[in-house]
């Protein structure tokens, strides 16, 4: 019999997870500005939601956010609603993204460690005589660097 505490996992928390991170990604708001002239003008405003955090439904539920992940890799329903969590994530940051409702270095910077976008460089040279050298980017696809016998052949 396996030692230690009980999980604290339940099946429900499938559902609150994505209930948690499945917000608008913005609301309205009205703003209304007195011109010098008098003049009173009113218009509408987005206003990003707070993004919510997978970190913030862990403190909620009173475990860390890797014991989160951790019944990702044990149970199939909650893997599941993580990769819900994740697109909630992307619909959110990317719909005020393209509103400019963030700061560009903050959304960038959001988006690569939160959902895992990549910048992408494409190199294409020639080398005289016209032959095409081809550069990979061995870290990017996870594939070992080849060694020189490998790569001399």
């Amino acid at each position: 019999m396996p030692g230690g505490r009980p999980s604290k996992y339940r099946e429900e928390y499938c559902q609150e997870l994505i209930k948690f991170l499945n917000i608008k990604p913005h609301f309205e708001t009205p703003v209304i500005t007195t011109l010098k002239n008098g003049t009173i003008k009113e218009e509408i405003r987005f206003v990003p939601s707070d993004l919510p955090l997978l970190s913030t439904f862990a403190v909620q539920l009173g475990v860390h956010r890797a014991t989160m992940f951790r019944w990702g890799k044990k149970h199939k329903k909650f893997r599941n609603a993580l990769k819900v969590a994740k697109d909630c994530h992307r619909r959110i940051l990317i719909t005020n993204g393209l509103k400019g409702l963030y700061n560009n270095t903050f959304a960038i910077f959001t988006a690569t460690n939160l959902i895992g976008w990549r910048d992408k460089t494409e190199v294409d040279q020639t080398v005289k005589g016209g032959s095409k050298i081809e550069i990979k980017d061995y870290a990017q696809t996870g594939i070992d660097t080849p060694t020189k016998a490998e790569d001399s052949s």
